[in-house]
């Protein structure tokens, strides 16, 4: 009995110490793609150096503030290497209608970003594309409420296409160095 119970410990030890190995130990708030965080340290630097062209509506001005965030982490404009311009189109439609009624009860929120991005040394186009992105949202009876869903539906793309972004930035900078 003495050594089946030992076994077991035993074994049980292995288990544990397997599962242990496989553990990484980084910062739980360290900002993403950080050194700490397991980031490339030369690729953070170099999305931290992005200056973004200011927009001058809601929606793009949301996109913009996700995307500070995002390259920067929320923090200061370093020495800026690189100009970021945007240019957004965003379109609602209809996407679901109630029978009988004709009236909308869902509306989807469409979000088409254009960036550029320029070194600003050399006015060399570093990398150019598109980015497109949808969210939905529901239409009731009450204006307000229609109004604020389709502010949120709005953030929410912003957000999904400041990811994007930041993605093909970090690999055309990659690509780059």
């Amino acid at each position: 009995m003495w050594s089946s119970d030992m076994l077991r410990r035993g074994a049980l030890l292995l288990v544990a110490a397997g599962f242990l190995a496989a553990c990484q130990v980084r910062p739980v708030y360290a900002p993403a793609g950080s050194a700490a965080a397991g980031g490339n340290p030369a690729v953070v630097t170099e999305l931290a150096s992005i200056a973004i062209k200011a927009q001058t509506d809601r929606v793009g001005q949301a996109l913009m503030n996700e995307l500070i965030f995002q390259l920067r982490g929320g923090g200061a404009l370093v020495e800026p290497k690189y100009r970021l311009d945007l240019i957004l189109t965003t379109r609602v439609s209809d996407l679901a209608i109630r029978a009988r009624e004709d009236i909308p009860v869902a509306k989807l929120v469409s979000l088409t970003a254009t960036y550029t991005l320029t070194e600003i040394a050399t006015r060399r186009v570093v990398t150019s594309d598109n980015v497109y992105t949808t969210s939905s949202f529901d239409v009731g009876s009450q204006r307000y409420a229609n109004v604020r869903a389709q502010q949120d539906a709005e953030d929410r793309a912003a957000r999904a296409a400041a990811a994007d972004i930041r993605l093909r930035l970090a690999s055309a900078l990659i690509g780059k160095g």
